[in-house]
């Protein structure tokens, strides 16, 4: 009997590992999906943005200065977008499909931990015994 609980815990823990793999399979899915359309615009505005702020600083700075501003403006925004797709945790569902695991892993230890005693119990038992019936014979 316990060894058949052990195994349905075990099947029972499977089964939430593998539900928490879809779920984070799902997430980072649409991360990257949601990320290429955004980087696509990104450099869009990027390169729109760069053509623009070149022909207006052209008109107050030198090239070189304006180069540089440019340079300041776009490593703002690429940390801003890093620190955007840096910015992910696990799902509701994820973190209660690796709960149940984690709970059926231990519950099914403790029950293969009492299956495992009981053949060395009987072993113990039946050694006793017989021990018991020689002492009797003497």
């Amino acid at each position: 009997m316990a060894v058949v609980r052990s195994f349905n815990l075990l099947k029972f823990a499977a089964e939430a590992e593998l539900l928490r793999y879809r779920c984070m399979a799902g997430r980072q899915g649409r991360r990257a999906a949601f990320g290429a359309v955004a980087l696509v615009f990104v450099l869009a505005v990027i390169v729109l943005g760069e053509v623009a702020a070149g022909l207006a600083l052209c008109l107050l700075f030198a090239a070189i200065p304006t180069t540089l501003i440019l340079l300041g403006i776009n490593l703002i925004i690429a940390i801003a977008f890093g620190l955007l797709a840096a910015r992910s945790s696990p799902s509701l569902a994820e973190r209660e499909a690796l709960q149940v695991r984690q709970q059926s892993l231990d519950a099914a230890r403790g029950m293969l931990s009492l299956a495992a005693l009981i053949p060395v119990g009987n072993t113990l038992l039946r050694h006793w015994r017989s021990n018991r019936s020689l002492v009797r014979r003497r």
